[in-house]
């Protein structure tokens, strides 16, 4: 398996979507279809990234939407033969290098509290419990903890439009 220093965390392209939609059918039981997550290439809210190796191989993804100055995390998930190996840590690190870059207020996720490796992964990089939704989650049916990370000093006014680079 490729090490971290073997990755590259890039803006997904449509080139990625099949492979992430498999992903998706791997890790979640209501995978986003390769429609909607093609729709996200035009989405001018939409932050996703996919990891993938040197070699072009994709290991995994990150989705995020910039929606008025806050981050909303949709899905992070890693291919399981590339798991362990900091393809997460590499993909929470970027999503939060945006929050902080672009002046975002906070950012926010829901998970399983059965998630041990992703509530740790998330601890990590400072997100801290802010609330719980009851029923959240079906097949099997769970609670979602709701996790959020603020950057202090970032307080980028409601209604501003991000501006995009480029």
């Amino acid at each position: 398996m490729d090490t971290i220093e073997q990755i590259r965390i890039i803006p997904m392209e449509r080139r990625h979507v099949p492979h992430l939609a498999r992903l998706e059918k791997l890790c979640f039981a209501e995978p986003w279809s390769e429609k909607a997550l093609e729709e996200e290439l035009d989405n001018p809210q939409a932050v996703f990234l996919a990891a993938e190796s040197l070699h072009g191989e994709v290991l995994g993804y990150a989705g995020m939407h910039d929606i008025l100055g806050e981050g909303y995390i949709d899905n992070i998930a890693v291919f399981p033969q590339a798991r362990g190996s900091g393809i997460g840590s590499a993909l929470v690190k970027a999503l939060c290098s945006y929050g902080a870059d672009k002046g975002l207020a906070f950012i926010t996720l829901e998970v399983r509290p059965s998630n041990v490796p992703a509530l740790a992964l998330y601890q990590k990089f400072g997100f801290q419990e802010k609330g719980r939704r009851r029923n959240f989650y079906r097949r099997p049916a769970e609670d979602a903890l709701i996790l959020t990370k603020h950057f202090p000093g970032n307080n980028r006014p409601a209604g501003e439009e991000r501006k995009r680079d480029g």
